[in-house]
């Protein structure tokens, strides 16, 4: 008898771009069966909401291209979240056991409370909180005590979380798209979900997001997210400066950019000319790498801050992988490499997915994926009644997560 299927999907708002994603679930197979693009062309700033109705337009739009692409109704679905706002904090706290019959969820709860008690400030809204490790009466190491017998439980956990008004706006946002959100998972977060093994995450790994306005980092060692930070920067201001300098609008600089931009900066000495809107522009390919260089060099020294902050500086056996539009430039793995002292790959995303995949195997739609790899993993399918409680989003705040 062939297995009923279920649907999950992912919603990743950008600040240039809104990228959605359908997969259904039959089984053990996982297939892409519609993804949507739209530009998101007013109403954010560096990953934070400025106006409601510019990602609400956005995403809009994307979602009606993979609902006529897919034939499903996209009505909840997780949604990335991203800004410079988001962060990551070691906590811990301690609790008495009352149970003689073992560690019950409400116990785990009443403990993480205990240990975020304090330590989040009320402006902040928690996102999630990943216990990292467990102590009962004395014993350390336990990644999973549910149902164990102890008189005291000790926790050190990650909590992630973000600004509440930042939050709540693109709750709204979201909200006026007719979209209900399941879950807000951060940008880098998301992706490494789609570009990740369990492997990697055990020994030592960074996923870096180099998106349009952004750039954002997530580490993961011993199996978990250790820490989240996002460097307010990302390929848009490659752009920018290419505009200034060059005295040239925006537009040619992109296109300069997309098509003359690489990250090897071998000297030249070359002059290029090109035709952009009926007028010919002429520039130096040195010029143009200088330029180039000296803001990938600021970006990722953010990034190794970042890292050095989370005590992971060239301490991460499986080294960087990265996602996001700006890692299409050609040679940016090796630039990365250099400055950040580590191996360093372009992540794709899609193995392991069947159907339309071809189109998502770029490093611009890990997140997409990972948001709905992630609502699958959790059995949020969307339009399945069941038992399990669903986590929404509420224009007061969001429930945390609870493992």
């Amino acid at each position: 008898m062939e297995e009923q299927s279920k649907y999950a999907f992912g919603v990743d708002v950008g600040t240039e771009n809104v990228r959605a994603v359908a997969l259904e679930i039959a089984g053990e197979r996982v297939k892409v069966i519609a993804y949507g693009e739209a530009p998101n062309e007013k109403g954010m700033r560096k990953g934070i909401v400025t106006d409601l109705s510019g990602p609400a337009e956005a995403t809009d739009r994307a979602l009606k291209t993979v609902e006529s692409m897919g034939g499903v109704n996209v009505d909840a679905a997780y949604v990335s979240i991203n800004g410079a706002h988001i962060s990551s904090e070691q906590v811990t706290g301690m609790i008495a056991v009352s149970s003689n019959e073992g560690i019950t969820r409400d116990e785990l709860n009443r403990l993480e409370d205990t240990a975020m008690s304090g330590r989040i400030t009320t402006n902040r809204q928690v996102l999630d909180v990943i216990p990292l490790n467990y102590t009962l009466d004395g014993q350390s190491g336990i990644r999973q005590p549910l149902g164990m017998m102890a008189n005291k439980i000790e926790i050190v956990a990650n909590v992630i979380s973000g600004l509440t008004p930042s939050v709540d706006a693109l709750g709204r946002a979201m909200g006026q798209a007719t979209l209900r959100v399941l879950q807000f998972i951060p940008t880098s977060v998301a992706a490494a979900r789609a570009v990740l093994t369990e492997k990697q995450m055990e020994n030592g790994v960074c996923v870096i997001d180099f998106g349009a306005s952004t750039t954002s980092v997530a580490v993961y060692d011993e199996g978990d997210l250790q820490y989240v930070g996002v460097v307010p920067a990302g390929a848009v201001n490659i752009t920018k400066d290419l505009a200034i300098s060059l005295e040239l609008n925006t537009e040619a600089a992109e296109q300069i950019k997309l098509r003359y931009v690489t990250a090897d900066f071998t000297e030249t000495g070359k002059e290029i000319t090109m035709r952009h809107n009926g007028e010919t522009v002429t520039f130096l390919k040195d010029e143009v790498n200088q330029i180039v260089k000296d803001r990938l060099e600021d970006i990722f020294a953010h990034v190794y801050e970042h890292l050095e902050r989370a005590g992971y500086a060239q301490k991460l056996p499986e080294g960087a992988v990265l996602t996001g539009a700006g890692s299409n430039m050609k040679g940016i793995a090796g630039f990365a490499k250099e400055n950040l002292k580590m191996a360093t790959r372009v992540g794709i995303p899609g193995n392991g997915l069947s159907g339309v995949v071809e189109e998502i195997e770029k490093p611009e739609w890990a997140t997409a994926v990972g948001l709905a790899l992630s609502m699958a993993d959790d059995g949020n399918f969307s339009g399945v009644d069941d038992e399990k409680e669903h986590k929404a989003f509420s224009l007061f705040g969001l429930f945390k997560k609870k493992k």
